[in-house]
């Protein structure tokens, strides 16, 4: 399981402090390791890959933080592009840039995702399932992660888009917030519902 560093003026991410907390239950047959990803075009496909190459999970989770939001965004699609308005923390700014010329135009996430989001609608968590992953460090990530996946069968992979948590400090006024446990809650459903036969998450 992914999340990522503060970024942009955010001192905190929202993607990593659910990690960290869903990292401290025990759920029972699941071994779950974290990795913090870097918010960069360029340097994030290699960690990702290095933290796959020591972990070789079944089932990779990445979070992301999505600060406009007022649900939990479980992504079906990554696009072979990059771009922003905004720089990465390496102060890199793409413009319309494909990320393989070989690869795919996109790719789709290989889990159940709407068996997952009825799961979670049952838990009475706001969530929807996103078709647009945005084009910014998240979707780079995980488009990787849907490439390896492609080559893995056995190894399914979800992006998770999460709002701003109640009471998280650099939460921008007026933005909607949800409640961390619910957040977390909501990615150990995902956990559950997928660990019958995907062991490490």
């Amino acid at each position: 399981m992914t999340g990522f560093e503060p970024y942009w003026n955010y001192p905190e991410n929202s993607s990593w402090v659910v990690a960290q907390e869903v990292a401290t239950h025990d759920l029972a047959g699941v071994r779950i390791c974290t990795e913090l990803m870097p918010v960069s075009f360029h340097r994030v496909a290699t960690a990702f890959r290095r933290a796959i190459d020591q972990h070789t999970p079944d089932l990779i989770i990445m979070l992301g933080q999505s600060g406009g939001s007022d649900r939990v965004k479980l992504e079906r699609i990554a696009i072979n592009m990059m771009d922003s308005k905004l720089p990465d923390n390496d102060s890199y700014l793409p413009d319309e840039e494909i990320i393989y010329a070989d690869g795919s135009s996109a790719l789709f996430t290989n889990t159940a995702i709407k068996e997952l989001r009825t799961t979670i609608e049952q838990l009475g968590i706001k969530v929807k399932i996103s078709n647009s992953c945005g084009l910014y460090v998240c979707n780079r990530l995980y488009y990787e992660a849907l490439l390896i996946s492609q080559r893995r069968p056995s190894t399914q992979a979800l992006f998770v888009h999460l709002p701003y948590y109640e009471g998280q400090p650099s939460a921008k006024p007026a933005k909607p917030t949800i409640p961390l446990t619910d957040m977390v809650q909501a990615i150990i459903a995902i956990i559950r519902q997928t660990s019958g036969t995907h062991q490490a998450v």
